[in-house]
């Protein structure tokens, strides 16, 4: 799709009367992946998302990845429906951080798409979303955005005891869903407990039953915490079950694999309230993980085993406003221990180590602008078997700043270079990887990538609705992607066997480095059309666009297509139903090897009834997905031609609270 014709779907988009005689005030977010006194959503200049309450509980799906592929800027690689992880701007694996209340996720999906992200997205409280580098905070795996799943497993202030249910079932893949979570405490002492078991049969989509698409999964987690006036102290452990076919062939009735996975997560957390003069809090999180998953192949026979063995930990220290400064310094220190052993482990046990210190600093200008200004520098070690380690440093910085320059209108503009040390799989992999029938070869000598990005963004709200618009741009430096290798100069990517030698099945590849551009942007404006005594009635407008070029202009492959849609929503009392429409272009501006893939749209219709209101709650609701059983291929997916999106689907459920 060319740019002009973006701008035109940009342009229609935005065609809106969006003036009002009355204005309200902009909403007042908390952002915990933010540091403590940095938290507001109101001074951060760089593009983020929340989704909370209603918002959230109308999107949650069985993986994050789904739950936020309709977010402005957002989409999914999935491989499968329980292997889904979000893609930002598009980049995706370990360009994307994902993080469970600021601590990451500690399992092996960004080595390849058909692992599964260990984070159950029907416990969420919050999530958030940042466009864009975020690597001063989190380090290199957030040089393309990060999303942090808020699930209050470790309480910071006493709660009233609560309980609540969720429960729902899918027609189409007969998903069965119960979720429980409870939460309290006494005097001093809190606790949370929350549990998950859902589990599916193959999906259907237009043309038939999806083979091997099966998930089962069990999640359960408990926390407490010790509050008082200086701060609190807790522990939580959480244990993750998951198994989950992979449909690589369904024409082959031989070939069908599927992945057993098993996590056990300890984490640590606790604040100190002005330790010292000149201190306002000192906060610690740790967590560790021992992840192992096993990789079944033809006849149900164990096949390639991955392990890993990680820590990730961070104190972050504010200090108290020193004339127009206020911020955090803070470090970060982590390792990994991963381990693939079997007939497909093309990567070797690899040891790495990271080791980081970083400042963010708020300037307060005037009471309506606001600029933040912070650095990072990390390093990182990364040491296969027997072999020599790998170092790499880090160093990054960034700016921004937010002007209210008119009432409720703001203005935001980032302007960073972060950096990425290569991942482990891109310096050593030397080996088949069946997900994406590839012999991927690495190299040690690969570069640090640099991205100098820039963001700007505009939002403006009013009395009947909201407009959030921004622009980006990032020109990453050394970037490191999959080419294909002619190794006998016939024109042609060689295909090789397992060995990698004789002729076979695997495209071999290898990772290799070019500069790349990526640009687009992302709008949204939300209408309200009416609201009176007959109920409320809103509309959402969206559309996004990304495009991703190497210098010698080659595209990028798996860059999701533009996309647009609607939305309305009808609220009256206890009832509400909703209507949404998302045209999803074709896209053909490929990559080397890529097809083309046509454009489809997704009709989707909600319902919820509050049956019961207050401290106890009883909410019934209907969701019915791809109305028009639309035959829908994602260009995000390694395996687009052999598992579309699901077809015609309708879920029921129900969620108590009391």
């Amino acid at each position: 799709m060319k740019l002009h014709y973006a701008g035109i779907m940009l342009l229609g988009s935005l065609t809106q009367n969006i003036y009002s005689e009355e204005t309200t005030t902009l909403d007042d977010f908390t952002v915990t992946a933010r540091p403590i006194g940095l938290q507001s959503l109101e001074h951060i200049a760089q593009p983020v998302t929340i989704l909370s309450d209603e918002a959230l509980r109308k999107r949650q799906a069985q993986t994050i990845g789904e739950t936020l592929s309709d977010i402005p800027g957002v989409t999914t690689n999935r491989f499968s429906p329980l292997a889904s992880r979000p893609i930002i701007r598009g980049l995706g694996g370990s360009r994307v951080l994902m993080l469970e209340n600021g601590i990451g996720s500690l399992d092996v999906s960004t080595i390849s798409a058909d692992h599964a992200v260990t984070v159950e997205p029907i416990q969420a409280e919050q999530i958030e979303i940042f466009r864009g580098p975020s690597t001063l905070l989190y380090g290199s795996q957030a040089s393309g955005g990060l999303v942090n799943v808020v699930t209050n497993r470790i309480p910071e202030f006493v709660p009233e005891f609560e309980n609540r249910i969720n429960s729902s079932f899918n027609v189409n893949s007969l998903e069965k869903l119960f979720s429980i979570q409870t939460e309290g405490g006494y005097k001093k002492i809190a606790f949370h407990l929350d549990a998950t078991k859902r589990d599916a049969k193959n999906y259907a989509t237009k043309k038939g039953q999806i083979d091997n698409s099966f998930y089962d999964t069990q999640n359960f987690n408990i926390g407490t915490s010790y509050v008082d006036s200086w701060g609190f102290l807790g522990v939580a452990y959480g244990r993750f079950d998951s198994t989950h076919g992979v449909p690589l062939n369904p024409a082959d009735p031989a070939e069908l694999p599927f992945i057993d996975a098993q996590q056990d997560r300890i984490d640590l957390s606790g604040q100190i309230n002005n330790p010292f003069a000149g201190i306002k809090a000192v906060t610690l999180q740790v967590g560790h993980n021992n992840y192992a998953h096993t990789e079944f192949e033809t006849a149900g026979l164990p096949g390639t085993v991955f392990s890993n063995d990680q820590m990730d930990s961070r104190i972050e220290i504010q200090h108290e406003p020193m004339g127009m400064f206020s911020g955090v310094i803070g470090t970060q220190l982590g390792y990994r221990n991963i381990s693939a052993v079997g007939d497909e482990a093309f990567l070797p046990k690899t040891k790495t180590k990271t080791a980081a210190v970083f400042i963010l600093e708020n300037v307060d200008i005037s009471d309506s602008l606001q600029l933040e200004i912070g650095a990072r520098f990390e390093h990182q070690e990364d040491k296969p078997g027997n072999a020599s380690k790998v170092v790499n440093t880090m160093y990054s910085v960034s700016s921004g700043i937010h002007w209210d320059f008119l009432e409720d209108t703001s203005l935001g503009l980032t302007i960073g270079r972060s950096q990425r040390a290569p991942a482990a799989e891109e310096l050593f992999a030397s080996g088949p990887h069946v997900a994406t029938a590839t012999f991927e070869l690495g190299q040690v000598g690969l570069d640090v990538e640099t991205a100098n990005s820039m963001d700007l963004s505009f939002r403006h709200q009013y009395r009947s609705g909201q407009l959030n618009l921004n622009l980006f741009v990032n020109y990453v430096e050394d970037f490191i992607f999959l080419k294909g290798l002619d190794r006998n100069n016939d024109s042609v990517v060689d295909k090789v066997d397992d060995s990698g030698i004789a002729a076979g099945d695997f495209l071999l590849v290898q990772f290799q480095q070019d500069n790349v551009i990526f640009y687009g942007f992302e709008a949204e404006i939300g209408i309200n059309l009416y609201s009176g005594n007959n109920g409320q009635l809103d509309m959402n407008l969206f559309s996004d666009y990304v495009r991703a070029e190497r210098e010698n202009g080659d595209n990028l492959p798996r860059i999701s297509p533009a996309r647009f849609g609607t939305s309305l929503d009808y609220t009256f009392k206890e009832f509400n139903v909703g209507i949404d429409f998302t045209n999803i272009l074709a896209q053909k501006d490929n990559a080397a090897l890529e097809t083309d893939t046509g454009g489809y749209s997704v009709l989707g219709l909600n319902a919820n009834y509050d049956i019961l209101a207050g401290e106890q709650s009883l909410n019934v609701f209907a969701k019915a997905t791809n109305l028009l059983n639309e035959d829908g291929r994602l260009h995000t997916s390694f395996i687009k031609d052999r598992a579309p999106i699901m077809g015609r689907s309708l879920m029921v459920g129900f969620q108590l609270a009391f």
